[in-house]
């Protein structure tokens, strides 16, 4: 059976995925799906052994994407993250976080420093 008709409605071709947090396990997972739609996908994460090796499973898969370091606490980074997304993609249209970081302070009182 053909999925074009599946393709054109919900194929993500063309597009760039960003997953933060795409060295863990969800987020693993979630990049190998956007690759498995046809998104070209930034795995981002602290651990490059990791991120390469998802990387390489994409591809292996038929897929594309590459690996970009971001540490999620740090604004500098995520800036960085996007602004490397945009020099080499030249867009981003999908954000998924799956970055674990765990904290003592209620969410809303977080500050940016």
């Amino acid at each position: 059976m053909k999925h074009d008709y599946l393709d054109a409605l919900f194929g993500l071709s063309g597009q760039t995925a960003i997953v933060v947090g795409g060295t863990g396990v969800l987020g693993g997972a979630l990049a190998d799906g956007l690759a498995a739609a046809g998104a070209f996908v930034v795995v981002a994460g602290r651990n490059a052994e990791r991120g390469e090796a998802r990387v390489s499973a994409i591809r292996e898969a038929g897929g594309e994407g590459c690996f970009l370091a971001v540490d999620a606490v740090e604004r500098k980074s995520i800036e960085g993250l996007l602004s490397k997304t945009l020099d080499t993609r030249g867009r981003a249209d999908i954000l998924v976080n799956c970055a674990g970081v765990n904290s003592s302070i209620p969410y809303a009182e977080i500050p940016d420093d």
